[in-house]
């Protein structure tokens, strides 16, 4: 017996078993049960929906033997042949390589047969939308006046091309294109039939591909059972339908997101050795940002994104990397570089110059922000909490009544946010990550001390320009020496110096963290003078006597 492929194989036979389009079946199987059956009816939706297949399951619902009925036996003649694709009062008619009128008055001349052995003449014309315009014309005088003995069922994923004249006279189905969801349900349903192991990976990459179309998600498990044997696996998907690892996205968002020009560039020659379609690379990264701005606005985004649990939870850790003012914008910038494409530009060029750019690219400032800021800044009020453009707090603002000498002093005296950008940039987590250790390096040139310290921590998150920084389970006595006021100044000045923006940071320690494995310089280590060091810092000087320790200053301390 010659080999069925799956997608015929499972092809619903009952209006019960097509997949996702309840508020058409049901519809259909009432009328049925009411006779009220109309003459003509048109289904409209998304190529692989079931618009053909439920035309087909109403032909053996109007010429069963036991019709007009919502559940065909599917063993009479009628509903076997109809299954076959041999039943002479059954016509599916490709209206693509059927354009003509001269098909049409073909047509007008059979229709006035009565059927064979069935109870209706039923004629499926499968993208109806392809007649021309004569045809469409001569079609209509019989959709107006049909024989009694006539159900027309039309199809077509372009409904907007069919004329009103035509959707006036028929009852109007759309079919909705069917979600992730639901599609990696029936895979897993056939897979399990065809004793095909597949990890959930593999089902979401094939559900996803097939963009809601069941016949599509069928085909391809076809195809990657005859690629991978029995047991289906992500890599299996990706490599055999030549995909990109979603990892991929995650990571080249991580690089835009620290604005690591160098890395970025580095992607894109992966890419291109890979021999991934440059298209294909740019519809995914367009869905990514997608989906982080979706997850950035929406109050309840699991119902607009077809994520599983894993693949929420990375995306939930990159959704502060920028506000929605980038994310527009990058989308805008890569389906720019789509619309290129097709001009004949050299792709490699296309990437490497947009992937500059969305690595360079400042952070969104809104106009009516800085308006707004630069409004505050001019206001003398009775005190208020100041904050800046992004919703740091600031030091109150306090009304000034008379200004006294001292005042009048401090305030000629410059202080030491004088240099402070009035605008503050936006700071993200990765940029923060990949520069902390030459933040390091730069504060060393001040204070080699708490360089040292500040070496030990994890970057955890950066909120609002609030940068966490995170010791290991036994950093008690580091947190206590660099949460020193006068150390907490210098690590700010330090920080926005660096990172030429307003930046704050607070420490914590997590019981459950190890500390960080020794490594080995790579410049000449700086040493500290514990005696005079003790001098200085009379608090930390307590914290050594206290608990019985030493600060190793004739030592090296390594970064």
């Amino acid at each position: 017996m010659s080999y069925q492929v799956l997608a015929r194989k499972y092809r619903p036979q009952q209006f019960d078993e097509v997949i996702a389009q309840e508020h058409v079946t049901r519809t259909l199987k009432n009328a049925l049960k009411s006779g009220r059956v109309s003459s003509g009816y048109l289904f409209t939706g998304p190529r692989g929906t079931g618009k053909t297949t439920t035309a087909r399951i109403l032909a053996k619902a109007l010429n069963c033997k036991e019709g007009p009925t919502p559940t065909p036996c599917d063993k009479c003649p009628a509903c076997k042949e109809i299954i076959t694709g041999s039943s002479l009062d059954v016509l599916e008619i490709d209206a693509a390589s059927n354009t003509g009128v001269d098909d049409i008055r073909t047509l007008r001349e059979n229709v006035r047969y009565l059927p064979t052995s069935g109870k209706k003449r039923i004629y499926i014309i499968d993208e109806v939308h392809r007649l021309s315009g004569s045809a469409f014309d001569a079609l209509l005088k019989t959709l107006e006046e049909p024989p009694a003995h006539v159900v027309f069922i039309f199809a077509t994923t372009e409904p907007h091309k069919v004329p009103e004249t035509i959707r006036s006279r028929t009852q109007r189905y759309d079919f909705h294109r069917v979600s992730s969801s639901h599609l990696a349900n029936h895979i897993k349903r056939i897979a399990g039939a065809e004793k095909i192991k597949i990890d959930d990976g593999a089902v979401y990459i094939i559900s996803r591909k097939a963009d809601g179309s069941v016949r599509d998600s069928i085909s391809l498990l076809d195809q990657l059972s005859a690629y991978a044997g029995e047991e289906i696996q992500s890599n299996h998907v990706i490599d055999a339908l030549g995909l990109i690892d979603r990892q991929f996205y995650f990571d080249y968002v991580e690089a835009i997101a620290s604005k690591d020009t160098s890395a970025g560039l580095e992607m894109v020659k992966r890419l291109i050795d890979s021999g991934v379609e440059i298209p294909e690379f740019c519809y995914g990264l367009v869905d990514h940002f997608r989906t982080l701005l979706i997850l950035k606005n929406s109050e309840q985004p699991e119902r607009l994104l077809e994520l599983s649990e894993s693949e929420m939870e990375v995306f939930v850790k990159q959704v502060d990397y920028f506000s929605s003012g980038d994310l527009l914008r990058m989308i805008k910038i890569v389906t720019d570089m789509t619309l290129d494409l097709k001009s004949g530009i050299e792709p490699r060029l296309l990437l490497e110059t947009n992937s500059l750019k969305l690595t360079s690219m400042e952070s969104t400032v809104l106009f009516e922000d800085i308006l707004a800021h630069l409004s505050d800044d001019e206001e003398s009020v009775e005190e208020q909490p100041a904050s800046d453009l992004f919703g740091a707090p600031g030091p109150p603002r306090t009304a000034v009544a008379e200004e006294t000498p001292a005042a009048a002093s401090e305030k000629a005296a410059p202080s030491e946010d004088a240099t402070a950008p009035k605008v503050v940039k936006a700071i993200n987590l990765p940029i923060v990550q990949t520069n902390w250790q030459k933040f390091t390096e730069h504060l060393k040139r001040e204070n080699p001390m708490l360089a040292a310290l500040l070496a030990m921590v994890e970057i955890r998150e950066v909120k609002d320009n609030i940068i966490t920084a995170v010791f290991h389970n036994a950093g008690g006595t580091s947190k206590q020496v660099v949460e020193k006021p006068h150390y907490i100044s210098v690590i700010t000045s330090s920080l926005r110096e660096y990172f030429k923006t307003n930046l704050k940071i607070s420490f914590k320690i997590d019981p459950g963290k190890k500390p960080a494995p020794t490594q080995k310089p790579t410049a000449k280590p700086e040493k500290i003078d514990a005696e005079k060091l003790l001098e200085e810092d009379k608090e930390l000087k307590s914290i050594v006597e206290r608990f019985d320790g030493e600060v190793v200053g004739k030592k090296k301390i390594e970064d």
